[in-house]
């Protein structure tokens, strides 16, 4: 069971948001930092770009924490924010070719939580459940889903990078979450 939440954030923010991340901007440039394996050290079908915005209780970069991070775990009802990782997935294949690399399934961590993905481009990249589910990169939507539900990242061919937000949180009752699209469809 998952929930897709369209227009997520406020279009001006989202739009400050995506600058930065898709093309950084006279004040700050995204750093990324390479990982050899996508899902986990034995992964290496493929590779990413990333970077740990909050990791159990670190913050690395606050400047960065309180642009990206803070209004985005503003609007999700949550008890605590476990962590939280932007990808960075750059385009591994041709153009037109099957999509690659679709790393392993797997679950973020082994303790109960939920996962938030927000999408920051459009792309023909996907994550997929082991049961063929695919959820689409739309921008500017975030799908939630249990975080004991295995997935997997499927690389895009018709961009060159596809860009998204990773949460691991504990949420408040599922309940709760299943409102969001309420709310913020109705702003």
């Amino acid at each position: 069971m998952h929930k897709r939440i369209d227009n997520f954030l406020p279009e001006d923010l989202f739009k400050n948001l995506q600058s930065l991340l898709l093309n950084g901007d006279e004040n700050q440039i995204m750093p990324w930092y390479y990982r050899f394996a996508i899902a986990d050290y034995d992964d290496t079908e493929g590779f990413v770009f990333s970077n740990d915005i909050f990791d159990r209780g670190v913050i690395p970069d606050m400047g960065l924490f309180e642009e990206i991070a803070w209004p985005i775990c503003s609007r999700i009802p949550m008890s605590s924010l476990i962590r939280m990782k932007i990808n960075c997935h750059p385009r591994q294949t041709l153009r037109g070719s099957e999509n690659y690399p679709k790393c392993r399934f797997h679950t973020d961590m082994k303790e109960e939580h939920t996962v938030g993905i927000l999408s920051i481009n459009n792309c023909n990249g996907y994550t997929e459940f082991e049961d063929g589910t695919k959820l689409e990169s739309i921008e500017n939507s975030l799908v939630i889903f249990d975080g004991k539900t295995k997935h997997r990242s499927v690389g895009q061919t018709d961009e060159n990078i596809r860009v998204n937000i990773n949460l691991n949180f504990v949420s408040r009752p599922w309940e709760h979450l299943m409102e969001l699209d309420e709310k913020f469809n109705n702003r």
